[in-house]
């Protein structure tokens, strides 16, 4: 069973194992370790667990909206997400991705939409959004430091 959880320090050793391969790193956070360490206050840590432990991680960004114009106000990024690699290829993360409205709806009720922007060459992962119920806003986002990016959302 995928579930969805707010980060807790007492999960923090198994965070600390989630690992992705090499040619997926520039897409993600490498170091979660250091990640959690610089976290700002509107930058909310989750866990993705799979039966209770932990084989995910994402941020939702609470001031998202004020850093990118694309944007519309009262919404959540989305934002360093990944699945362990030694978990990858199960359906993992589309599960976990479509959890993602009805979680924040019940946890973050002032927002009204998830945002994000996936890389033109992670194929896989902008896929995975859109069965997961993310639209393509048709818009590309050159900021990204390897590429320009889909800029992706979903009504909540």
């Amino acid at each position: 069973m995928i579930t969805i959880e707010k980060y807790t320090p007492c999960r923090h050793e198994q965070t600390l194992e989630l690992q992705v391969l090499e040619d997926q790193a520039q897409f993600t956070v490498e170091n979660i370790g250091k990640r959690l360490e610089s976290l700002k206050p509107t930058e909310l840590p989750h866990l993705i667990l799979e039966d209770d432990r932990v084989v995910g991680f994402f941020l939702f960004d609470a001031a998202y909206s004020a850093d990118y114009d694309f944007c519309p106000q009262r919404s959540l990024g989305v934002r360093s997400l990944l699945v362990d690699h030694r978990h990858q290829g199960k359906g993992i993360a589309k599960r976990a991705i479509s959890q993602f409205a009805d979680f924040a709806k019940l946890h973050y009720p002032a927002f009204d939409f998830l945002c994000l922007t996936v890389n033109c060459r992670n194929i896989p992962a902008y896929q995975c959004y859109l069965k997961a119920g993310f639209e393509d806003m048709n818009k590309l986002y050159h900021g990204g430091p390897v590429g320009p990016q889909y800029i992706m959302r979903q009504a909540l």
